[in-house]
């Protein structure tokens, strides 16, 4: 039988081309991306690499060299001509400030190793994933509502801006050092990064000032069993436990000296000796730190070592305190006296303008955390009630610090108690007084409208009119002649 088609005109199963990696300075990588199954197209300037930035093949740019500011300043060109091309620095020994200056400018990854395989490996995984383009937009479509971004919220500018870096860092795995007061959102923040990496493992935290000095070594790096007495067994440690995630270490400036080099040497050479091991175990966890404390004052001092300082401040993002920021200050009252009020079934407060002049001149100083608090006690005290400054100035104020009464005064009030009665029946004639009192305050200021009254009262009109009655309340007496 006759083949009606030469075999010269048979159609080849189509592939798409291979991805094209555009590279500047690093042609010693083409071997080892080739082996990666990519292509490295060498470009001698600029004006060629933004030329060919916009062919369909190309995927990346690896750009190399020792300049911090001219990879800077390239990385943010090549973004700015061509924002599906990821961007990555090739700087073998290159210290924080080209890696924090490349990751803020936009580059995808900053790579120190000075093997070209170490390069090929993590431009490999970029062209795979392709990560930060949908981040990107991920974090702009957040950023029009001006509201959340990954459970933190805020309208801040300068908020905004730290959110922006999470999201152009993220995806490198480089370290992070979140400075902030306590209670501004440095988990959260640490999460955020977690989540934009793109990290399959966990996201592992610990609170390094919660843990005995001598057991440090033991929770981060683990232990073998029998090491020490209540070892029974093996442990593997906070580190392994983060494998191929995150682990965050907030309040690392409480780390003992004793192990600080221990950790120093875990980021070094990526793997942990646990405690009465002999052996190093590799490991692939992205670490975030975070401190109150200020590092370099405590480095300065000798109580926090340089290089630890230097390998955890690769990226560092600075939390605003909540009175640099007067907006979040009402954002987030509002948003904590709805979801305070939802949570406890309670009519929310309502703040008269003084009580919110007071809210933004009060320092904060415990930050986000303290005007939940704050907010939560005046939904739990004055629910469905008007809430003026005194109401904020006597919940903010510990109990502490409220004056106690001088012995003079406790005698007094001592000798108007009867004692041989319950309370119940010492306070009930005040109680029904205080109640027929402002009950009669409530109906004259709505003119006697029961649905009114009610709403101010924050109870039912069914117990409004329960109430009246008892107290011998008309509310035709209310009504305006």
């Amino acid at each position: 039988m006759t083949d009606l088609c030469d075999s010269s005109d048979r159609l080849e199963p189509l592939h798409p081309p291979r991805p094209v990696i555009l590279g500047m300075g690093s042609e010693s990588a083409a071997a080892a991306l080739e082996h990666e199954g990519l292509v490295l197209e060498p470009v001698a300037d600029w004006a060629t690499c933004a030329t060919r930035l916009h062919a369909h093949d190309v995927r990346a740019l690896v750009l190399a060299g020792d300049d911090p500011q001219r990879l800077a300043r390239d990385v943010q060109r090549a973004r700015q001509e061509a924002p599906l091309v990821d961007v990555l620095v090739w700087a073998p020994g290159a210290g924080g400030e080209l890696v924090r200056l490349a990751l803020q400018r936009g580059a995808a990854d900053v790579v120190l190793a000075t093997h070209p395989e170490r390069l090929a490996a993590a431009v490999s995984r970029i062209v795979d994933r392709q990560t930060f383009l949908p981040l990107l937009r991920r974090f702009e479509s957040a950023r029009e509502g001006r509201g959340r971004f990954e459970g933190l919220l805020s309208k801040s500018d300068a908020m905004w801006k730290v959110f922006e870096t999470v999201v152009q860092i993220a995806p490198s795995g480089a370290a992070v050092l979140l400075l902030g007061e306590t209670g501004v959102g440095k988990e959260l923040l640490a999460r955020a990064v977690h989540r934009y990496s793109g990290r399959a493992g966990r996201f592992v935290a610990v609170n390094c000032g919660a843990i005995p000095e001598n057991l440090v070594d033991s929770e981060l790096f683990g232990h073998e069993a029998g090491t020490f007495t209540g070892a029974v067994k093996s442990k593997p440690g906070l580190f392994r436990s983060a494998e191929g995630g995150t682990l965050f270490l907030d309040e690392v400036g409480h780390l003992p000296l004793s192990s600080q080099y221990s950790f120093l040497r875990a980021l070094q050479e990526e793997a942990v000796r646990p405690v009465g091991g002999a052996q190093e175990i590799p490991v692939d966890a992205r670490v975030v730190a975070a401190t109150s404390r200020a590092l370099d004052e405590e480095a300065r001092q000798g109580r926090f070592r340089d290089d630890l300082l230097f390998r955890l401040d690769v990226i560092r993002l600075e939390i605003p305190p909540l009175r640099a920021r007067p907006e979040d200050i009402l954002h987030l009252f509002g948003h904590f006296r709805r979801k305070l009020a939802k949570h406890y079934r309670l009519r929310p407060p309502e703040p008269s303008e003084d009580f919110l002049e007071a809210l933004l001149a009060y320092p904060w100083p415990g930050n986000v955390r303290e005007l939940e608090n704050v907010t939560e006690r005046l939904v739990l005290t004055h629910h469905g009630k008007r809430i003026n400054r005194r109401q904020f100035e006597a919940l903010k104020r510990p109990r502490a610090e409220r004056p106690a009464p001088r012995p003079s005064e406790r005698l007094r009030a001592s000798e108007a108690v009867d004692v041989s009665r319950s309370l119940a029946e010492f306070l009930e004639p005040k109680v029904e007084e205080h109640e027929r009192r402002y009950l009669d305050a409530v109906l004259r200021s709505t003119a006697g409208r029961i649905g009114d009254s009610a709403k101010v009262a924050g109870i039912s009109p069914r117990t409004l009119l329960r109430k009246m009655k008892q107290h011998g309340l008309d509310k035709r007496a209310y009504r305006a002649p």
